[in-house]
């Protein structure tokens, strides 16, 4: 079911949204707590940001639920993307639509001297730097900067840093100070479009010196260094002077910005894992923006809205899904490894009752990675395989596989063995903990054995549990093609980074996905991501179940906030409310 908006309020972006309903949770409840709520609550830690003469109008206070590991975007870290654009730049970046614009550069033209194709299917791109351009710390921004991110990036034994696109990047050369060329190893169609997560700048001034000794000192020692979090020197429009961990992070404008100082002398960062906390500081008047769940922008949206106390957007964001763990050596059971099983699971998920439980009838659920607002959609729809809700076709698939009900009506094996898998959930807000609970009774109902788990928000983390998992872990996220890949699959040896968590490994996926990358027609990408789906609905490595609900909501005193896309062309991969952030002011 798409989700219906009310009419656009200051500083929304798009046509779907949410309309205001009967809450889920009292409001004067949620006032009295944040009432009585402690000044400590506003973050993790009770120690405060280094704004004590800073007038209260010239401060800008962000809740943020996940903390940065490393400042700059080209780690990926989920959820927490919008945080880094802060602080770091690029050369281009995404409007309200989804379109590219120059941001540090004029970006490369196709079918100009700036954009070749050359027959045996290399590429050239020539970005031309904007002048003046410099470092927080007043250093030169110079094209160098970039080769040099792509020396870092490309070493193999800094694997923290995503691969692509550097991984098509045959040459990156600096002619002066302000060209950078890019010579491609096959085409990409994305060339003109080089973002943060692409090719973030990195200060060679700074950095050169611990590159040189990376051979003796070791990848742990490089990406250890203070530069990665608090002692950061970056472009953005904000410069980091302080970061409590478990806390805050708080920066200042930097007067030296590509596209003008910001209006807002400071920012603070707020780090708080709970949805309700954080709400309770924005009704507390402690937080000034904030980009919640969608519980907590429906209960804005009945009173605090009416009241002229400040504006909530509503945006489909990521498609939620579940992962199931297809490596032998760390699944619970057998069972899982065969797809007529994934199936059965599939036809047992209950979508119909998560969209009533979660979100009162009022979700978007699916079972793709693309929502219906892209052109696209129907193509997607009609090439992938559909598994509703349909409990006599999970048992017929349950039987197909070797399985019998026992004396419980649980299936079981030949031999006697019940069928059962563990189910964790990410505690990182009441959303999903009702969504599993509905999952799991699905699932029971069909004869399935689950044994549901939540994982507290403390624990949720880059690392090797993500990995190997013993049965099927739900996580959030956008629309990311190459999780899929077999490159993706963490391991140990490559210090388990990487986003194909199911461990599957499909070369026909992998053959699709090259292809994807490389060609530069619309109308054939579009038909390749189709087959991308289909093989990931007909082998269900990963289960898709409805598509996240974003509620941003600031105060009325704050005006310029809106949601961009990440990512341009065909394909946008998230929205990012911080992209104007320079524009902000004060009413």
């Amino acid at each position: 079911m798409a989700l219906s908006l009310p009419p656009p309020s200051r500083g929304r972006v798009g046509e779907r949204g949410i309309p205001r309903g009967s809450t889920l949770v009292p409001l004067l409840t949620i006032i009295l707590l944040a009432a009585c709520a402690p000044a400590a609550s506003r973050g993790g830690d009770a120690t405060q940001p280094s704004t004590t003469n800073v007038s209260q109008s010239r401060l800008l206070t962000i809740a943020t639920r996940y903390e940065m590991r490393y400042v700059i975007p080209k780690v990926y870290q989920s959820g927490i993307q919008a945080d880094k654009w802060l602080f770091s730049a690029a050369l281009t970046r995404s409007d309200t639509s989804g379109s590219g614009r120059p941001y540090l550069a004029e970006a490369p033209q196709l079918n100009t001297e700036s954009w070749r194709v050359f027959p045996d299917g290399r590429m050239e791109t020539i970005y031309r730097l904007r002048p003046g351009l410099t470092w927080h710390d007043g250093q030169p921004l110079e094209a160098d900067d970039f080769v040099f991110a792509w020396q870092v990036y490309k070493n193999p034994t800094l694997a923290d840093f995503t691969r692509s696109p550097q991984d098509l990047m045959e040459e990156v050369l600096a002619p002066d100070s302000r060209t950078l060329v890019i010579r491609w190893s096959a085409p990409y169609p994305d060339a003109n479009a080089i973002q943060a997560e692409d090719l973030d700048p990195l200060p060679r001034h700074i950095l050169d010196p611990a590159l040189a000794s990376l051979p003796q000192t070791g990848p742990e020692a490089f990406l250890s260094l203070g530069y990665w979090r608090q002692l950061f020197v970056g472009t953005g429009p904000y410069r980091l002077v302080q970061w409590e961990p478990g806390s805050f992070m708080e920066g200042v404008a930097f007067d030296g910005y590509v596209l003008g100082r910001p209006k807002i002398d400071h920012v603070i960062l707020r780090i708080i894992p709970d949805d309700t906390v954080a709400l309770n500081n924005m009704l507390a008047g402690s937080v000034d923006l904030a980009g919640l769940r969608f519980e907590q922008g429906q209960l804005l949206q009945r009173d605090w809205v009416p009241a002229g106390n400040g504006s909530v957007s509503f945006d489909l964001g990521g498609a939620q899904s579940e992962w199931v763990q297809l490596r032998p050596e760390y699944v619970a059971g057998p069972g899982l490894l065969d797809v007529r099983v994934r199936r059965a699971i599939a036809h047992s998920l209950d979508r119909p009752g998560i969209n009533d439980g979660v979100f009162e009838g009022q979700g978007s659920m699916t079972d793709t990675m693309v929502p219906p607002t892209e052109l696209f959609f129907s193509d997607v729809d009609r090439g992938v395989t559909h598994y509703p809700y349909d409990l006599r076709r999970a048992e017929q698939l349950m039987t197909e596989a070797g399985f019998t009900r026992d004396r419980d009506g649980l299936f079981a094996d030949a031999d006697g063995q019940r069928f059962s898998f563990p189910h964790i959930t990410q505690g990182t807000g009441p959303e999903f903990e009702r969504a599993e609970l509905i999952m799991t009774d699905g699932w029971r109902k069909a004869g399935i054995e689950v044994r549901p788990s939540v994982l507290p928000s403390s624990q949720v983390g880059p690392g090797e549990q993500r990995h190997t998992f013993p049965g099927i872990s739900a996580r959030g996220g956008g629309r990311i093609e190459r999780n899929w890949i077999t490159p993706e699959i963490g391991t140990s040896d490559n210090r388990w980074v990487g986003e194909n968590r199911s461990g599957w490994s499909n070369p026909e996926y992998d053959r699709f996905y090259a292809a994807f990358l490389s060609t530069l027609d619309r109308d054939e990408r579009t038909r390749q991501f189709v087959q991308l789906q289909r093989l990931i609905s007909e082998n269900i490595p990963t289960y898709f179940t409805y598509f996240s609900v974003t509620s941003t909501m600031h105060i009325a005193a704050l005006q310029g906030p809106s949601r961009s896309s990440t990512g341009t062309g065909t394909f946008t991969r998230g929205l990012v409310y911080s992209w104007n952030i320079h524009e902000w002011e004060w009413r």
